[in-house]
């Protein structure tokens, strides 16, 4: 319908003591634009009115995709210098600080793509039940560009450091199979029954006392935290990246659908 409002994304839906976080954006495979990363600690915060909701799901809008990343289109207009890169991580890092502080514990729902900043996105939550059709990815270096800190340490949190390696080396897309066998993903279930397994852990987790499970996620995530020590490095990192000819080649090979060609500069 022309003139039409773009719908809203994310989405909040509270069902009793279910939250859902819904990615809003099914004809992009719920790719995330920078107005969308923006309004996620906003909505999120709607649930601290909230006193009922003991548990949030993340999940994508369609039944077919979790979150194939960041709206990569949008990268000329609004990360294309240092500055406006170092502000498009930070906002990033704002929507994944805002799950990790949630005082319930946040699920992931994945189906289909989950990559690059989704899957930021999915190490920000607590759990990560897939799909048997998930897949999983870190294109940074397919796009010349470094991943940021904070979510970094989110993935060691989950993978071995070879394990981190090899996903940020190769940019290649793993399997729902492989995601479980190196600990990126907790479970792995049938596509028919990831609704069910999801209600399942809801009401397992709903029934257990609040008070000892924030204790519980405040003391991982406090335990775990010292793995971004210096996050200094790694942003002065980002920057050279995000200051290269090759960051730029990157952009335009894949908005061209084509293979990058990478000088190193």
């Amino acid at each position: 319908m022309p003139g039409a409002p773009e719908p809203l994304n994310p989405v909040l839906n509270i069902h009793g003591m279910v939250a859902e976080l819904v990615l809003n954006a099914p004809e992009r495979k719920n790719a995330l634009s920078l107005a969308a990363w923006t309004r996620i600690p906003a909505v999120l915060q709607e649930l601290t009115n909230v006193a009922d909701v003991r548990v949030c799901v993340v999940r994508g809008e369609g039944g077919k995709s979790f979150c194939a990343g960041a709206d990569i289109s949008e990268f000329e207009a609004i990360r294309s210098t240092k500055d406006s890169a170092l502000r498009y991580d930070e906002i990033n890092v704002a929507a994944f600080n805002a799950l990790k502080s949630l005082q319930i514990p946040v699920i992931a729902a994945i189906e289909g793509p989950c990559l690059g900043g989704g899957l930021g996105l999915a190490l920000a939550c607590d759990l990560r039940i897939a799909s048997q059709t998930a897949y999983f990815g870190i294109p940074a270096a397919k796009l010349g560009l470094a991943y940021p800190p904070e979510a970094l340490s989110d993935l060691l949190e989950a993978v071995s450091p070879s394990n981190a390696k090899r996903l940020l080396f190769t940019g290649d897309r793993i399997s729902a199979e492989d995601a479980s066998q190196m600990g990126l993903i907790n479970e792995t279930v049938a596509p028919s029954d990831l609704g069910e397994r999801i209600s399942t852990l809801c009401d397992t987790i709903v029934s257990n006392a609040p008070l000892s499970i924030w204790a519980a996620k405040h003391a991982v995530n406090e335990m775990s935290a010292k793995a971004a020590r210096d996050p200094e490095t790694h942003r002065q990192n980002a920057q050279i990246c995000i200051e290269s000819s090759d960051y730029r080649e990157g952009c335009r090979a894949f908005l061209e659908k084509r293979l990058p060609e990478f000088t190193g500069s």
